[in-house]
């Protein structure tokens, strides 16, 4: 009988690689790769030391059967993806759940909060204010930062175009044709 195929995403901020020697195998997740892995080398990866964390903590197997079937135990913040991530920060109904989430989420997706708390904003002064309690990160802190190295970038880009400018003439020089605009008569003996 064939072994079943689940897609499994790697959905921390770093990279995640795992052996397992009994099948010969080593597999190297990119950040945010997906790749489609045969259930029974997560079974194996699950019974080697560390594999069960790596599985619960970094890797995101897309099947909830699968999950169920293994000897792990996830919390529901397992299945968030980043969709679900951002309408969790996007969502004003319940703070309870969103704290849930911090305390009990893998890692793969408190790495997403704090990316998608950056990148959306989010706008809540509560949620920023437990994602720092929780998490040891300060959104605030964060979104100044970034709002420091535009500025900076921006000032830079400005003087580059200031310094880019072509050279422009402040004395105009007659030629036959014209007239001269010369403030100043030039002093010159020609010499035949």
């Amino acid at each position: 009988m064939a072994d079943k195929m689940v897609n499994v995403r790697n959905r921390s901020d770093a990279v995640v690689v795992y052996q397992v020697p009994e099948l010969g195998i080593r597999r190297e997740f990119a950040r945010g790769e997906n790749k489609t892995i045969p259930v029974s080398e997560l079974e194996a990866l699950s019974y080697r030391p560390g594999g069960a964390y790596i599985i619960q903590h970094h890797l995101y197997i897309q099947d909830a059967d699968t999950v169920n079937a293994m000897p792990i135990h996830v919390e529901p913040e397992y299945y968030l993806d980043e969709a679900g991530v951002i309408k969790l920060l996007n969502g004003m109904d319940n703070l309870d759940e969103f704290l849930d989430c911090l305390d009990f989420a893998p890692d793969g997706v408190k790495e997403l909060i704090k990316k998608y708390a950056v990148s959306l904003p989010v706008n809540d002064s509560r949620k920023r204010a437990a994602i720092k309690k929780k998490l040891g990160f300060d959104v605030d802190l964060a979104l100044l930062h970034l709002q420091q190295v535009k500025d900076e970038e921006e000032k830079e880009k400005a003087q580059a175009n200031e310094e880019a400018e072509t050279p422009v003439r402040r004395v105009k020089i007659a030629t036959d044709e014209q007239v001269s605009t010369r403030r100043t008569t030039p002093n010159y003996k020609i010499v035949d």
